[in-house]
């Protein structure tokens, strides 16, 4: 058991007219000769070639029907409603009908298309027996479409599993793909094919044995050739891949050794000096040393106006001074003179106000001394980029260079393959020549001696004289002793044959007679079928 859909449509098409005139006649001609059962499912019509009008009408009514069913019209529209394939049984199988229409409706139950509008048409017009199968994809009650995924898996599994029901394996490769998979181990590889084309194109209709020997001496000497040179190229291949990866491989690491020697100083910047080792002789301890420095002077310089502020706080004139400084320190942020008169009557507000302006002097020196940390980071990552780019230049250049030096080996490559290709059709053409066209011409020539015999038979009377009964031979014989018995004459051969002349010479003369063809149908040859269009 196989089943078959389309190379190039993969099944799916997008009329049901044209689908089911294929399958219910004959190929290019209106009959139907090759047409055995045909069985409908789920159609309202008992006639098959009506059979699409019907199957259109729903694929036009599927948004109607989503509508009705509450499915959301959402997604692509179904612009390929018709799914067709084929069962093919083995030549030594002969399944009845009613085996062979079980089966199909079986196959369609496993795709999940069991109450989907479809029609089962047997052809008889091969030795072995097949049948078609064409179905609407959309369902009837909901408009929607069947899911496809995965339908050529589930149709070998399907075959599968009805050879093995059957007790007959027809597919032996399958059967052992499926087997392997039940067991949870890796599928074997479907065979070579175990001919090339040019090798089938010579030896298809060749049965000599010699012909044979030197067929398989000629497959032989190029299976090596080629073999070896797959080894070749394969080996060339890894190398290309190698030096590529080698090329990435040292590239990233001197990427690393550029971000390796930059990234440590980077990250001193930015380090806190609690968990920062000393640096007594370089850039950056002097950098380190100049903010502490100014972390000290801007401490001491709090620490004495902290003391002033408490030495004014003690007197009424001191506390107006410590607000009158505040409101005009802080004026260009709140102003007003609430402001002033709530720092004039509340100690604690102007208490408040001044390690608020503590805060804002720190956060000033901290702000600046980021920038200044900034700087000289974006210094290092500037030169950092410059050498980066540096590599990437390098890099790319070698690697523009490596690719078309790669270019020019699979180039070669491929030269050698053509060059093979055409010195095995140069052996396989010499091979024709040698035993096709030789057996071709003793086959023409044996054809055209018996042709020639039976026309001198034919010519001579001998076969058409053979042909008569015996009494009708004894009554020609009898007449020719007659008295009235006609001179003889020379005994024609196939050298008096004459070639029968043209119709245009014979209406000149006046000798052309019509054809009776024995009918009454305007000349028709053949009745006209009753699906024929007029």
């Amino acid at each position: 058991m196989n089943w078959a859909k389309g190379r190039a449509t993969k099944g799916r098409g997008s009329s049901f007219k044209g689908a089911l005139v294929y399958v219910l006649h004959d190929k290019g001609a209106q009959t139907s000769e090759r047409v055995g059962f045909v069985d409908m499912h789920n159609l309202a019509t008992d006639d098959p070639h009506r059979a699409w009008c019907e199957m259109k009408a729903l694929c036009d009514a599927a948004d109607e029907l989503k509508q009705r069913s509450g499915v959301k019209a959402t997604g692509r529209k179904l612009t390929k409603p018709v799914y067709a394939f084929t069962l093919n049984w083995h030549e030594a199988d002969n399944p009845d009908p009613a085996h062979m229409r079980e089966t199909a409706t079986d196959a369609l139950r496993t795709l999940g298309m069991e109450n989907r509008q479809a029609v089962i048409v047997e052809h008889t017009d091969r030795p072995h027996k097949h049948v078609h199968v064409i179905v609407n994809l959309v369902d009837p009650e909901t408009g929607q479409a069947v899911s496809l995924s995965n339908d050529a898996h589930k149709l070998d599994r399907w075959a599968d599993d009805y050879e093995v029901t059957q007790g007959v394996i027809r597919s032996p490769d399958r059967r052992a793909k499926f087997h392997a998979l039940d067991n949870g181990i890796k599928p074997p590889k479907r065979p070579a094919q175990a001919k090339s084309r040019e090798e089938w194109q010579a030896t298809r209709a060749l049965n000599g044995e010699k012909a044979k020997q030197r067929a398989a001496e000629i497959k032989a000497a190029y299976a090596a050739h080629v073999e070896k040179l797959k080894a070749a190229q394969n080996s060339a291949f890894k190398a290309r891949n190698a030096e590529s990866e080698k090329l990435w491989i040292s590239y990233t690491a001197d990427r690393k050794a550029v971000n390796d020697r930059y990234q440590p100083f980077i990250n001193a910047i930015w380090k806190s000096k609690r968990k920062r080792p000393p640096h007594p002789y370089t850039e950056q301890a002097l950098h380190d040393l100049q903010e502490s420095a100014e972390w000290k002077q801007l401490g001491r310089t709090q620490f004495v106006q902290h003391r002033l502020f408490n030495a004014r706080e003690r007197s009424l004139l001191g506390a107006i001074g410590n607000a009158v400084r505040l409101h005009y320190a802080a004026i260009r942020e709140r102003g007003g003179l609430a402001n002033l008169f709530k720092l004039m009557i509340s100690p604690a507000a102007r208490r408040k106000q001044f390690q608020q302006q503590r805060e804002t002097q720190k956060q000033a020196l901290r702000q600046r001394q980021a920038q200044s940390r900034n700087e000289r980071a974006a210094t290092l990552k500037a030169a950092r980029r410059v050498e980066l780019a540096k590599l990437s230049q390098e890099f790319q250049k070698d690697r523009e260079t490596m690719k078309a030096r790669h270019a020019s080996e699979v180039a070669a490559q491929k030269t050698v393959w053509r060059q093979l290709a055409a010195e095995r059709e140069k052996v396989w053409s010499d091979y024709r020549e040698e035993f096709a066209f030789k057996e071709a011409e003793q086959e023409n020539a044996g054809q055209q001696q018996s042709h020639r015999d039976e026309f001198r038979e034919a010519a001579s009377g001998a076969t058409q004289a053979a042909a008569k009964p015996e009494h009708e031979r004894r009554a020609d014989q009898n007449q020719g002793n007659g008295a009235d018995r006609t001179p003889t004459t020379e005994k024609s051969t196939w050298r008096d044959w004459r070639a029968r002349r043209s119709a245009a010479e014979r209406k000149a003369d006046g000798t052309y007679k019509k054809r009776d063809r024995g009918n009454d149908d305007g000349g028709r040859s053949r009745q006209r079928d009753r699906h024929e269009p007029d």
